[in-house]
């Protein structure tokens, strides 16, 4: 009972402004107002409610979620037809097929009209080629393999025939040869 009445005598009506402002009392100020039921109800209508899902974090599958909500929305649908394929008309459809496309590009090649353009731009960019080692050798084979060539050298070496010696092999192959026939 004294315990009551010195604390009404000596602090009842009093702030606690005479008091140091320590950590520890600045956290017991901060957990009485969380612990307000009050301020947790005003908390939840301003931070919460209304605001649906929102206040979450966005995870792929929400994300997921939401496009296929946007894919399904009629309206989206409907502006997406008004602005691609009304207006445009069929035959600007049909130009823009693959087959159409392919077609078109086959023609193209085949003009000859374009051929001859090309033929002409090349005309004008021609550069030569640097004998390279490989090049030099395809025209080395090209030259042993050619019958033109063969004769050109064969009548050349005509004139300059010489017999060949008889050498032990030839004898030998001439020997074996009446041995064959005789038998």
């Amino acid at each position: 009972k004294e315990y009551k009445k010195d604390f009404e005598e000596s602090m009842k009506g009093r702030n606690l402004t005479g008091l140091e402002v320590t950590p520890s009392l600045l956290h017991v100020k901060y957990a009485t107002k969380i612990a307000s039921e009050k301020e947790y109800r005003k908390d939840l209508e301003e931070g919460v409610k209304g605001k649906g899902l929102t206040a979450l974090e966005e995870t792929p599958d929400m994300l997921r979620a939401k496009n296929a909500t946007q894919i399904l929305n009629e309206k989206e649908y409907k502006r997406a037809l008004e602005q691609e394929i009304r207006g445009k008309g069929l035959t600007e459809l049909a130009l823009e097929t693959p087959d159409f496309v392919r077609a078109r590009n086959a023609t193209d090649i085949a003009s000859q009209i374009k051929y001859k353009q090309l033929a002409e731009m090349e005309k004008a960019n021609y550069t030569s080629v640097v004998d390279t080692p490989e090049i030099i050798h395809a025209q080395q084979v090209k030259n042993l393999s050619s019958q033109k060539k063969y004769k050109e050298d064969a009548e050349k070496s005509m004139p300059y025939y010489v017999p060949v010696a008889d050498t032990p092999e030839m004898q030998r192959v001439r020997e074996n040869q009446k041995n064959f026939s005789n038998v």
